[in-house]
C-alpha cells in the first residue's frame, strides 16, 4: 500500500481543514469512505458541529497494550496571496507535494492510515489493537478534539502507547549524515494575556499614565531578564548522541557534568541557535499587543499576549511569580489563555529502542536521537493519564522545509512520502508483532 500514499496526501490537503474554523467533517468523511472500503470498523465523534474526530481499529490478540496512531486533521489558516502555490491545492511541483498541511500533520496521517489497511490486507495477527485516531482543533488546544475525546468517552482511550506527530528525519542540518529525532517529551505552553489600565487623554498633552507605555515598558524588563539554562534528561541525551558529529561536545562526553555542557554550547555559539536556546531555557514570545484606536488619543487601555514555554520538571506556580516579578508593575492583570506544564514519557523502553532500532535500519549512519519537543502537541493530554507517547515523522526533511511549518509554502518531497510511509509500516509492524520482523 505505498503506493497509494502520495495520491491520498494530495487528496487529503485540498480538504480545507483551516482552524478556525476547523472543518474536520471533511476530513473524518474522506477517511470513513477508504475505511468502509477496506471493511474496517470506525466510530466518528462530533464535539460540536462540523467538528469531528474518527476512530478506527485492528482487534489483536490483547497480549501487549494497544498502540494508537494519532494524527490531527486541522490546519494553521494560509493566506493565499503569500504563497506561491494554492495552499489547498494538493499538486506536485518539482518532486514536492505542496500545501498547507503536507508537513503538519496530513503526512503522517496518510502514513498511518496506510499502515491500519495493511495491517488489514496482510492478515497479521497483531499482538495489540492497532488503533488509528484522528483528532480536531489540535491547533488551538484541543478542546473540541483530544480533550473532548479523553473527558467525554474516556472508555475508548484507557490505555496504550500512544505514537504522534514530532521530529522528523532531518537532512541539512549536519554536512554528512541526517538526524533522526523522536519526540518522548515536550515543553508546555503557558500563554498569558497581560492587561493595564491607565488615563485617557489628549496625544497632544503626554503623561506617565499612557497603559501602552507602561505595559510596552514591563515587557521589555520582562524580555530583558535572564533566564536560567537547564539541561533536561531528553536534552543531555540529545548533546550526548550529537557529540557524533560535533567534536567540540567531547569535554562533556568525558565527565558528564550539565555545567560543561552549558559552558561548551555557550562557548561555540549554539545559544544563538533559537532551537538550541530553547531546548536549554523557559522561553517567553511577545506576539500581540493591542491598544488605542485613534493616533491622537492617549489610550485608556492596552493588552498584549504572550507565549511561554516551560520545559519538563518546572513548576507553573514558580514561573508565575517569574513573570510578575520582572514585569514590576502591580497594576498589570496577568491571566493564562493556555495552561499546561512540560511533560515526559520514559524512553527507556522496549518500544522506543525498537523504533530508534528501525529508524537506524532504513537511514544508515543518521544519528538517531531523542529530542525534546518545542511546541505542544495532543501527546500532553495522553500523558496525563499516564499513557507513554512518542512524536515522529520517519520522512526526511530539508532542514529549510521546516520555517514552512506554520509559515508559507508547506511542501514535502514525493520520495520521502514514500520512503516514510515504508518506515512507519516496518515500526508499526514490528511494534505490533512484539519486535519480530
Amino acid at each position: 500500500m505505498i503506493g497509494p500514499a502520495v495520491d491520498l496526501l494530495c487528496r487529503y490537503i485540498r480538504l480545507d481543514t483551516s482552524n478556525p474554523p476547523g472543518n474536520e467533517h471533511l476530513a473524518t468523511a474522506f477517511f470513513g469512505q477508504i475505511l468502509k472500503a477496506e471493511d474496517i470498523n470506525y466510530r466518528i465523534y462530533e464535539s460540536k458541529p462540523g467538528r469531528t474526530s474518527i476512530r478506527a481499529e485492528i482487534k489483536g490478540s490483547g497480549k501487549k497494550q494497544p498502540i494508537i496512531m494519532l494524527h490531527h486533521m486541522d490546519v494553521i489558516a494560509a493566506n493565499k496571496d503569500e504563497w506561491s502555490f494554492d495552499p489547498f491545492g494538493g499538486e506536485i511541483i518539482d518532486g514536492h507535494i505542496c500545501g498547507r498541511g503536507a508537513l503538519d500533520t496530513k503526512s503522517l496521517g496518510i502514513m498511518q492510515l496506510l499502515a491500519l489497511i495493511n495491517m488489514k490486507k496482510q492478515q497479521l495477527a497483531p499482538d495489540c489493537d492497532l488503533v488509528f485516531l484522528a483528532t480536531a482543533d489540535e491547533e488551538s488546544g484541543a478542546d473540541y478534539g483530544v480533550e473532548f475525546l479523553l473527558r467525554e468517552h474516556p472508555e475508548d482511550f484507557r490505555e496504550g502507547l500512544v505514537l504522534n506527530e514530532g521530529s522528523y528525519v532531518q537532512s541539512g542540518v549536519l554536512k554528512d549524515r541526517l538526524i533522526a529525532m523522536v519526540s518522548p517529551g515536550e515543553k508546555g505552553p503557558c500563554w498569558f494575556r497581560l492587561k493595564r489600565k491607565g488615563v485617557p487623554g489628549h496625544g497632544s498633552t503626554p503623561h506617565r499614565h499612557n497603559p501602552l507605555e507602561r505595559l510596552t515598558a514591563a515587557l521589555n524588563r520582562l524580555m530583558d531578564s535572564k533566564r536560567e539554562l537547564i539541561v533536561t534528561p531528553i536534552t543531555r541525551e540529545y548533546f550526548r548522541r550529537m557529540a557524533r558529529a560535533w567534536d567540540f561536545l567531547q569535554p562533556f562526553i568525558d565527565d558528564g557534568k550539565d555545567e560543561t555542557l552549558i559552558r561548551l554550547v555557550r562557548e561555540n555559539g549554539l545559544l544563538d541557535i533559537p532551537n538550541i536556546n530553547a531546548m536549554l531555557s523557559n522561553t517567553i514570545s511577545v506576539n500581540s499587543i493591542r491598544s488605542g484606536h485613534k493616533v491622537n488619543v492617549i489610550p485608556s487601555y492596552a493588552e498584549a499576549e504572550i507565549d511561554t514555554r516551560l520545559l519538563p520538571g518546572q513548576h507553573i506556580d514558580e514561573w508565575v511569580k517569574f513573570i510578575k516579578g520582572h514585569l514590576a508593575d502591580d497594576e498589570i492583570q496577568l491571566e493564562f489563555t493556555m495552561k499546561g506544564e512540560g511533560n515526559a514519557s520514559d524512553y527507556n523502553t522496549d518500544s522506543y529502542r525498537l523504533i530508534e532500532k528501525v529508524l537506524e535500519e532504513h537511514y544508515p549512519g543518521a544519528i538517531v536521537t531523542p529530542y525534546l519537543m518545542l511546541g505542544t502537541t495532543d501527546s500532553r493530554y495522553f500523558r496525563e493519564k499516564g499513557m507513554l507517547s512518542y512524536g515522529f515523522c520517519p520522512a526526511v526533511i530539508p532542514n529549510e522545509h521546516m520555517k514552512s511549518v506554520h509559515g508559507i509554502d508547506e511542501k514535502i518531497p514525493v520520495e520521502s512520502m514514500i520512503k516514510g510511509t515504508e518506515v512507519y509500516w516496518d515500526i508499526i509492524r514490528r511494534l505490533c508483532r512484539g519486535g519480530n520482523d
